[in-house]
């Protein structure tokens, strides 16, 4: 069973999350946790061995479960980003998009639509 993975969690409680997300107003958060960029696909299990644990944490794995570094195509993406942050959630949201364009041939007028579908202007001021 596959589930949607909130790489960013929706509970951040995390001492990572608060300080790489620290600048960020809580209207920007709730755009930053639900935009493409943050979402993965993953299994139901391990979406819920992983929970709201911090990027590092996620991305290796620890005490005998799997970790993005060892999953799928798009898990060992996201696991080749050092931090997550708003930037980083911006940059792998434009890069789905880019694959979207080529893959099914949608056309975007130029780069600040692609932000706006993503709901991070804010992020491009």
């Amino acid at each position: 069973k596959i589930s949607i993975e909130h790489i960013y969690p929706q509970t951040a409680n995390n001492e990572y999350w608060k300080v790489n997300f620290k600048e960020c107003k809580k209207s920007e958060i709730n755009f930053l946790q639900g935009t493409l960029g943050n979402l993965l696909p993953l299994s139901q299990s391990i979406n819920s061995s992983l929970q709201n644990d911090s990027f590092p944490d996620k991305k290796s794995p620890k005490n005998n479960r799997y970790g993005y570094s060892n999953g799928s195509h798009s898990e060992i993406e996201v696991s080749q980003y050092d931090e997550w942050n708003p930037q980083n959630i911006l940059e792998r949201g434009l890069k789905l998009i880019d694959f979207m364009e080529r893959r099914w041939n949608l056309k975007f007028e130029n780069n600040d639509a692609k932000i706006e579908l993503l709901f991070l202007n804010f992020l491009s001021k």
